[in-house]
């Protein structure tokens, strides 16, 4: 579907429901734009309130995960924006080809980042709405989120770098099935991203099911429900959030100051330790890695324990992430299937690779620096750390090869590549986080009850 005369496009962009208000901020407002049906209606939206569209700075990131069809992306959003007037900068991923989530993110934000510092913008526009609510809160329930990850995305949100993100379509309380309805109506056109329907990502799995029967099993509305109830979890994290900032929960010299929670509620000291850890990057650890932590700080002992393969301690009071790199030896440990393993950071699942999964895995889509699927029986998985000699042949290799230097050719630094776990199975390497799995365990095809390995520490860089 080509765009309309300008004329005529803006045009239906009048037709669209008003949004909120913009909250209250100075200088340039600007609006993620993937050409998604989302983000579309999001610019139309925005552009349609005259008193902020002068202000409005479009924001397009290529990820070039999809050859063309990125490329085609940024060529349909640089010519909605002339089309309505709107300025439009375009950013490009560095790297190309397949690339986990968490790099994707790291690349987009840190393109943000620079027109943040490079335009002036205080306030970025996203185009989250209730699905993508519901979305969140049954994947981070899944997880055993706690009270921050339940409450995202927030209709507004402070990052420490002074910027703040408006959601206005949650505050304006729009669902998918709306926007999509409006835009067809407006005959607004959007780009559509095939990914987007692969069941490769957990959310894209959850939106399927949400799709076959929410509405039936749910009831009518229940997004509104969701977002609801994200509100009010919101409402109390923010207000345990205040608790400690009084209590003098502070940071100092990058520890966190916990001596004033001793003998404080549980739900106290577990949500500073998370707000703590999200400082340093660390998403969503499972509540046993916290209970440890969480029980020293309550009676003013000391105490460490490992979350998402890093090492964090509280100590005299004060809590912090060890820093030093970490080698695991040569002792081999059991990898649970289904249960996140918190000292090395690694997640085992079994799962079904249908027609759609495969065909995406068979294209590379999937990067094996931080996911990979493979054939293996799960009762026999282990992991350790390296050790002199080990060598095995990855997939797509003619032979095999030491893992040291295949760890080289990657590019990963020295102080990660010992941090790396060594994952085998029966006896024999598996997987190294940042290399492809071992061929002798490649798929062939469509598999029930594949084992799927996910490294869930930190980014290898």
């Amino acid at each position: 579907m080509s765009l309309p005369t300008p004329d005529a496009l803006r045009a239906a962009a009048l037709r669209l429901p008003r949004l909120s208000s913009a909250p209250a901020s100075t200088g340039p407002i600007a609006i993620a734009v993937s050409g998604g049906a989302d983000s579309v209606y999001l610019l139309c939206a925005l552009w349609a309130d005259e008193s902020i569209r002068p202000r409005l700075q479009v924001l397009h990131f290529d990820h070039r995960v999809r050859g063309e069809a990125s490329a085609e992306d940024a060529r349909f959003v640089k010519a909605l924006c002339v089309a309505l007037g709107v300025s439009c900068v375009l950013g490009t991923r560095e790297g190309q080809g397949a690339a986990s989530e968490a790099d994707l993110r790291a690349a987009r934000d840190g393109f943000f980042a620079a027109q943040r510092a490079a335009v002036g913008f205080e306030l970025l526009c996203t185009a989250h709405h209730l699905d993508d609510i519901v979305e969140n809160v049954l994947l981070r329930l899944a997880r055993g989120a706690g009270l921050a990850g339940l409450a995202a995305p927030r209709i507004l949100q402070e990052f420490r770098d002074g910027h703040r993100r408006w959601r206005p379509l949650i505050a304006a309380r729009i669902t998918k099935a709306e926007l999509i309805s409006a835009l067809h109506d407006a005959r607004i056109p959007w780009r559509e991203d095939a990914t987007n329907v692969l069941p490769v990502a957990a959310r894209n799995r959850i939106r399927a099911w949400l799709a076959a029967g929410g509405q039936e099993g749910l009831g009518a509305g229940y997004q509104e429900g969701f977002a609801r109830s994200a509100r009010i979890i919101g409402e109390a994290q923010l207000a345990l959030a205040q608790w400690a900032r009084e209590l003098g929960c502070v940071m100092v010299d990058g520890h966190r100051v916990v001596a004033p929670l001793r003998g404080r509620p549980p739900a106290l000291i577990q949500e500073c330790l998370r707000e703590f850890l999200y400082a340093q990057g660390i998403v969503d650890p499972s509540g046993p890695s916290l209970e440890l932590l969480t029980a020293a700080i309550g009676d003013g002992s000391d105490a460490q324990s490992a979350i998402r393969g890093l090492i964090v301690r509280v100590k005299g009071g004060r809590l912090s992430v060890v820093r030093e790199p970490r080698v695991f030896g040569p002792t081999e440990r059991r990898l649970l299937v289904g249960v996140p393993d918190e000292e090395c950071g690694l997640l085992a699942e079994l799962v079904d690779v249908d027609e759609t999964l495969w065909a995406s895995l068979s294209q590379g889509d999937i990067s094996p620096a931080r996911e990979v699927y493979v054939v293996a029986p799960p009762t026999v998985l282990a992991w350790r750390g390296r050790v002199e000699g080990d060598r095995y042949q990855p997939l797509g290799a003619t032979g095999s090869g030491k893992l040291s230097d295949l760890l080289i050719n990657r590019k990963i630094p020295a102080e990660q590549r010992e941090a790396l776990p060594v994952i085998l199975s029966a006896g024999s390497i598996l997987w190294v986080p940042g290399v492809p799995p071992a061929a002798s365990a490649r798929l062939d095809g469509p598999t029930m009850g594949a084992l799927r390995l996910t490294w869930l520490g930190p980014c290898l860089t």
